[in-house]
């Protein structure tokens, strides 16, 4: 059993800390070059060698903070991000920041520093911190080889991007719901089912049994029947043909006292063993 296997390291973990640590490498090699500039112009120091493979360094690393970070996390540039390849170029990296640790510190020593000293010393401590990142990040790429002979993927990069919340059984852009009680009535009453009948005409016993002015009938009115027709006539019938509209085939003598609307004949009035009827109207009035 390795190390890493004892350590049980969440392969999830691995793109994000890789990440990080090629960040924070970046981020000192833009100090290590701000403070290359400044021993530079201060007066009395010495540009050679020693000092100058550190601020070169710093250009250097370029490609290979992209190809590290980079490569590994987009789709298209997976198959680039080859495990041996990047366990060569961090280890390389870690031997170039290594010499270029004893390369600054060589040149304090030969007090070539002139009145930039501290600042010389601020560049060895720089140069120091990057090492030890660069040993870091190759320990993740070495675990990361070892993570590809076992299970042919790179740890954790597959699955950047993806909600951990999203159920892989389904699609990620899906409309459907993703659990089973997405579309789960809301009741807005906890107390809904114990006011259920509280309007329940029933329930009013019989305050409203009696006839009286605003219920003229002892039973519910028709759909299309207004209950208040009635509310000040007599509780008596109608009497026949009061409705001044009703009746269109009614008696001569009913179509001449009143005016008629035609309405056809429903249904059930249709008799095959009648005589064809025309609507009532004034036939007198012809042209000639």
């Amino acid at each position: 059993m390795t190390l890493f296997e004892k350590l049980d390291v969440n392969p999830d973990t691995v793109p994000n800390t890789k990440l990080g640590l090629h960040i924070f490498q970046a981020v000192l090699g833009v100090v290590i070059f701000i403070l290359e500039i400044v021993l530079f112009r201060a007066d009395g120091s010495v540009i050679n060698g020693n000092n100058g493979w550190p601020f070169g360094l710093c250009f250097l690393s370029i490609p290979a903070w992209i190809y590290l970070a980079m490569a590994p996390r987009f789709e298209r540039t997976r198959k680039a991000a080859q495990p041996h390849a990047m366990v060569v170029v961090d280890t390389v990296y870690a031997i170039f920041w290594l010499s270029a640790f004893a390369s600054q510190a060589a040149y304090n020593t030969a007090n070539s520093c002139g009145t930039a000293c501290s600042v010389s010393k601020a560049i060895v401590g720089m140069t120091f911190f990057e090492l030890l990142a660069w040993v870091a990040t190759t320990a993740v790429s070495v675990y990361t080889l070892r993570y590809y002979q076992r299970t042919d993927s790179l740890p954790g990069y597959d699955r950047l991007g993806q909600s951990q919340n999203i159920d892989p059984d389904k699609a990620a852009f899906s409309m459907a719901p993703h659990d089973e009680e997405a579309y789960a009535p809301v009741q807005m009453d906890d107390h809904h089912d114990d006011h259920e009948g509280l309007y329940d005409p029933d329930s009013l016993g019989g305050r409203f049994d009696s006839d009286t002015s605003y219920r003229p009938h002892s039973t519910s009115p028709a759909p299309l029947e207004n209950p208040f027709d009635n509310a000040y006539r007599s509780h008596s019938h109608s009497p026949a043909h009061s409705d001044p509209y009703g009746d269109p085939y009614g008696s001569t003598t009913s179509r001449t006292s009143r005016p008629h609307i035609y309405a056809p004949p429903a249904a059930e009035d249709y008799d095959d063993d009648r005589p064809v009827q025309f609507p009532s109207a004034n036939y007198d009035r012809t042209l000639h």
